[in-house]
């Protein structure tokens, strides 16, 4: 990521990191005066561990952003999608579904199975959302309890209904940090961090529901 003032720890420089310098510059002379006579040479160098502490601060600073802006992509997609269906299918009722060509069919949860793809990588998200838009079609989900159905990726085969999901919001993160996606090589170092985070909040997200979620019937795939 391209250096920014957003993510440099400002407040610390003043407030910490510019006092240190001083204070390693007498710790330096002090523990070995033999090597640092000069006390301006003990507070130059004192100054680069300084800095160097700076850009330590930085670096955590802008991997926190990046963990926070992950999970709440991932918070929005599990409370919008995963932990919507998952409630829905967990339990008995059947549920409607409204196909392309204007036809109504229901299924038991029994009877529905759900492959979420979760992505390693930009390019492996670009494959498997073309790979599901080529070979499924567009289903709404009608809820009782909701007057909006939502919709989802689906083909029917054997008598069963096979939901094809990804999380498309992933998609939006390139919006978020322009200069960690500026060519492909960027783009697929920085979302494989980025999406691995996206990763850990899902699965701690899938335990913290467990309780109200069939967790059995969404088979979350590595893609």
């Amino acid at each position: 990521m391209k250096l920014s003032f957003k993510f440099f720890p400002i407040k610390d420089l003043f407030y910490s990191v510019v006092p240190t310098a001083g204070t390693y510059g007498g710790y330096l002379q002090g523990i070995a005066p033999e090597f640092f006579p000069n006390m301006w040479v003990a507070i130059v160098i004192g100054l680069i561990l300084s800095i160097i502490l700076a850009l330590v601060f930085y670096y955590e600073n802008v991997k926190a952003y990046k963990k926070s802006l992950a999970e709440i992509l991932a918070t929005g997609y599990f409370m919008n999608f995963t932990g919507r269906l998952g409630k829905l299918l967990k339990t008995k009722t059947p549920i409607h579904f409204s196909f392309p060509d204007g036809s109504i069919k229901t299924f038991t949860s029994d009877a529905i199975r759900v492959e979420i793809g979760m992505p390693v990588s930009l390019a492996s998200l670009n494959a498997y959302s073309e790979k599901v838009e080529m070979n499924s079609d567009i289903v709404y989900v009608r809820e009782q309890t909701s007057s909006e159905p939502f919709w989802i990726r689906a083909n029917v085969e054997d008598n069963k209904l096979i939901i094809y999901e990804f999380p498309r919001t992933l998609f939006s993160i390139s919006r978020y940090m322009k200069e960690d996606f500026t060519d492909v090589a960027k783009a697929e170092k920085n979302s494989k961090r980025i999406y691995a985070f996206f990763h850990d909040k899902i699965n701690q997200l899938r335990i913290e529901y467990s309780s109200e979620i069939s967790n059995g019937k969404l088979n979350f795939i590595s893609i």
